[in-house]
């Protein structure tokens, strides 16, 4: 309960806008994470911004130029043995602070990994400080936290496929 802390703290004083754009930025990043390019993803963070994966370990990558190759990185590791990618967030807890803001959400993916025909589902959640510059939210600081991940046997898929 001590990480939404800062929530109590926000005060009623959101505009709508900014509401608005943080969760059009949050939702935006779900698009590109799964059918979007590295670039696309790369640009939504702000130029010294802070990527820390934990679920791959206790690296940081700091900048967008090291959040790209990443993102590259993951592309090639992860996005490429996996079809039918679905990710998503929930529940997005908003603090927004002037041109800053705090977001905590929740995430589910899953996806049928290319090799083996199993469908992979992880959950977890974001944690992000975001910033507004030149009237436009971009991630500062984003932190992924994978809690589970596990995989589905045994599924039919729909002759469209899509």
């Amino acid at each position: 309960m001590a990480e939404l802390a800062f929530a109590i703290q926000g005060g009623g004083d959101q505009p709508v806008a900014d509401q608005m754009a943080i969760h059009s930025l949050l939702n935006q990043y779900c698009h590109v994470v799964d059918r979007g390019t590295v670039d696309e993803i790369a640009a939504l963070f702000c130029e010294d911004a802070i990527l820390r994966p934990l679920h791959e370990g206790p690296e940081v990558f700091e900048g967008r130029a090291a959040i790209r190759a990443w993102y590259d990185s993951y592309d090639k590791r992860v996005r490429a043995g996996r079809r039918h990618r679905l990710h998503r967030i929930s529940v997005p807890f908003i603090v927004v602070d002037g041109a800053t803001a705090r977001v905590d959400c929740y995430l589910d993916s899953t996806a049928v990994l290319v090799a083996t025909n199993v469908i992979n589902v992880s959950a977890g959640r974001y944690e992000d400080k975001l910033v507004k510059a030149d009237g436009r939210w971009l991630f500062r600081d984003r932190t992924i936290i994978i809690n589970h991940v596990h995989r589905i046997e045994t599924f039919e898929e729909p002759a469209h496929g899509n």
